[in-house]
């Protein structure tokens, strides 16, 4: 995590292993979750407080650009990506 001037990051490592699944539900585990119950009541854990706090998020399982933030959605989340421009 890294907090600068009010905001915040939280950078996931194998909290979530395929955003487009386990975004819409975070119960939904993989063969890397080694405890597959705790890591769904993890992942449900981190979801919802990113969620709620509106902070960025950043893992490696991502799609570029990797960070964003996550919004509820029904009963699962939505990752919203950072707006990405390039310089020229």
């Amino acid at each position: 995590m890294v907090e600068s001037q009010g905001q915040k990051l939280v950078l996931w490592g194998d909290l979530m292993h395929v955003a487009a699944v386990q975004f819409a539900n975070p119960a939904v585990t993989i063969a890397f979750d080694t405890d597959s119950k705790s890591a769904a009541a993890q992942r449900q854990k981190a979801y919802a407080d990113a969620a709620k706090n509106g902070y960025w998020v950043a893992a490696a399982h991502l799609s570029f650009p990797g960070i964003g933030h996550l919004r509820r959605e029904g009963r699962g989340y939505r990752f919203v990506p950072a707006n990405y421009s390039a310089l020229r």
